[in-house]
C-alpha cells in the first residue's frame, strides 16, 4: 500500500509530469497482463486436452508477449535518451556531475528526482520482464506435464446458480 502511495505522490511531485513517467509503464504492464492472461488460457486448453483451440490463445500470446519484452528491454538498454529509462537517468547523471540542471528540473534537487524515478521505472520493468518470464516458463512446464497425462487433468465444472437449480430447470420456470 505504502508502494502505491509513493507512485501516487510520485505522479504528483515529479517534474516531467508523473504520467510521463509512469504512462510507458502502465502500456508494458497492461499488454504483459495480457500476455500472462493467454499463457493460462493455453495451458488450461491444453490440460483439458483441447489442443486444437491452443492456437487460438498462444498466437496472440506469444506475439504480445514478444513484442512487449522487447519493449521492456528497449525502455531497460536503448542508447536514446528518449526511449531508455537508464539511458535518460545516465544523461541526467552526467549533468549533475557536472554541476549542471537540465529542463525540465528547475534545480539540483528536482535532478536528483528524475534520476531516482528513472531508476525506479527502470527496477520494476525487470519486475514486471522477470515475472512474465516466469509465468511463461512455468506454463510451458505445465503443458508440457500435462501433454504426457492420457487424461484431462482439469475440466469444466457445471454451472452452479444461487436458486440452486440446473440450467434445465431454470427453462422450464
Amino acid at each position: 500500500m505504502a508502494l502505491w502511495g509513493y507512485f501516487l505522490y510520485t505522479g504528483v511531485t515529479d517534474p516531467l509530469g508523473g504520467i510521463n513517467s509512469l504512462w510507458p509503464l502502465f502500456g508494458i504492464a497492461n499488454q504483459m497482463l495480457a500476455g500472462v492472461a493467454l499463457i493460462m488460457c493455453a495451458v488450461v486448453l491444453i490440460k483439458m486436452k483441447r489442443d486444437r483451440y491452443v492456437w487460438v490463445a498462444l498466437v496472440p500470446a506469444v506475439g504480445v508477449l514478444l513484442v512487449t519484452c522487447y519493449a521492456g528491454l528497449q525502455k531497460l538498454f536503448h542508447n536514446d535518451p528518449r526511449a531508455s529509462f537508464l539511458a535518460h537517468a545516465g544523461k541526467y547523471s552526467d549533468a549533475l556531475a557536472k554541476n549542471e540542471v537540465l529542463a525540465p528540473a528547475k534545480d539540483i534537487g528536482e535532478m536528483a528526482q528524475i534520476i531516482f524515478n528513472d531508476k525506479i521505472n527502470a527496477g520494476l520493468t525487470i519486475l514486471f520482464l522477470s515475472v512474465v518470464v516466469t509465468v511463461a516458463a512455468y506454463g510451458l512446464r505445465t503443458a508440457l506435464k500435462a501433454r504426457k497425462v492420457g487424461w484431462p487433468t482439469a475440466k469444466e465444472i457445471p454451472a452452479v446458480y444461487r436458486d440452486g437449480k440446473q440450467p434445465e430447470e431454470q427453462s422450464e420456470a
